[in-house]
């Protein structure tokens, strides 16, 4: 009998309570008596004297040997003169869950890896009361998001959802916990999300890397004062492969039938680096490039802003003077398709010569939203958009452990 006593203690070690088997049957249930006749205040601490009431709780525990497992015990309504009157403070459960505090951090973290339907069928619980119990966890790790002091930011949208309706991320980049995530990309919704992370914070942001949303840029300019523009390669190398894809593709429409035999299943050759390129596909790019002089141009010209971009030992004047040279180069040669790639260098200049001068790339953001498209489709996709927006910080404040 007295081993039994020590089991059941050390299965239920909960201080202040004694633990006995009120149940066995396809259930467990075990009763937790009360060793003290006062209750704890949970606004003051103290012991309190005045009981109002007792009421009966039954909730759930960790299964044992496979079966449902049930702790049952009565708590006190008290009144106590801090001003507090309500049910006393019990450290193993909530004031209203129907789950231990044990079995809530258990479920929550096996939510972290699985859906809802998963967890709630591996735990035998409704699926609504996993998802309250993985929304409550995730709510009490946001103060750690408020302890970040950032110096270097990323912003990036991520459609998640048909209808362009995307979902904005500002991370710290050098940690990458998201520190705001929210529904929309304009400028007031941006500029919102910024000035509640204070003026203090914004005051030391040094960098911020984004892309060429001008929303984005309004906000960050006016809510942090001191910080430099990075716009990530990605965006100018995009546009020039829009204006090489323009090329080929008028090339193709004014070229004879035997021409565009040729030409037909080349774009992803014509569109790929050619250091990336086999040696027998290099072969049937040049035999292509030597049949039409503008798309070789084209080719060319992307070809020479790329090894730009890709230039790591240059000095930041050798590469602006490149990058100069391979503007004139550019208008010289009369190629319409490549004026909208102009027009982009010559409104975003500062921000991309940044990119030469500090080094940032938005590529920690654009991996970030790999990883909430993984989320999602978890999921199967998620309707209570709140809750999808929790699940995405308990991801990134995955890097701070």
């Amino acid at each position: 009998m007295a081993t039994l006593t020590l089991l059941l203690r050390s299965l239920y070690p909960f201080k202040g309570y004694k633990p006995v088997v009120l149940d066995i049957q396809n259930d467990i249930t075990i009763g937790l008596e009360q060793h003290r006749r006062t209750g704890t205040c949970p606004k003051c601490g103290r012991w309190c004297s005045q009981i109002e009431a007792e009421y009966l709780r039954r909730i759930r525990d960790l299964d044992l040997a496979g079966c449902k497992c049930y702790l049952q015990f009565y708590q006190k309504k008290i009144r106590c003169s801090c001003g507090y009157r309500g049910p006393e403070k019990i450290h193993f459960v909530g004031k209203y869950n129907r789950v231990s505090a044990r079995l809530a951090a258990q479920v929550a973290r096996d939510c972290e890896e699985a859906s809802l339907k998963e967890i709630a069928r591996r735990y035998r619980l409704d699926w609504k009361t996993v998802k309250e119990i993985d929304r409550e966890h995730i709510k009490s790790l946001l103060p750690e998001v408020e302890m970040i002091r950032a110096r270097r930011l990323a912003i990036d949208e991520i459609a998640i959802m048909k209808g362009h309706k995307y979902l904005t991320v500002i991370r710290d980049y050098d940690s990458g916990v998201a520190l705001k995530i929210f529904f929309g990309r304009s400028y007031e919704e941006t500029a919102d999300a910024l000035s509640s992370l204070g003026k203090d914070k914004l005051s030391k942001i040094t960098h911020v890397s984004l892309d060429m949303w001008d929303p984005y840029i309004k906000a960050i300019k006016e809510n942090c004062p001191n910080a430099k523009l990075i716009f990530d390669k990605f965006h100018v190398v995009k546009k020039v492969n829009e204006a090489v894809d323009t090329v080929r593709k008028r090339v193709f429409s004014d070229a004879e039938d035997h021409e565009r035999k040729s030409m037909k299943k080349k774009r992803w050759l014509i569109l790929k680096r050619r250091k990336n390129l086999k040696a027998e596909q290099c072969e049937t790019l040049d035999k292509l490039m030597l049949q039409n002089d503008r798309l070789f141009k084209a080719y060319l010209l992307k070809e020479q802003v790329l090894s730009i971009f890709d230039d790591k030992l240059s000095s930041f004047e050798t590469i602006c003077k490149r990058l100069n040279s391979w503007m004139e180069n550019l208008l010289s040669n009369g190629l319409d398709e490549f004026n909208a790639v102009i027009t982009t260098i010559q409104n975003y200049k500062d921000g991309i010569l940044n990119y030469f001068r500090y080094g940032m790339t938005n590529a920690i953001a654009e991996g970030f939203n790999t990883k909430i498209n993984v989320i999602k489709r978890r999921a199967f996709g998620y309707r209570d958009i709140e809750y999808f927006i929790l699940k995405i910080y308990q991801s990134s404040l995955r890097r701070l452990a």
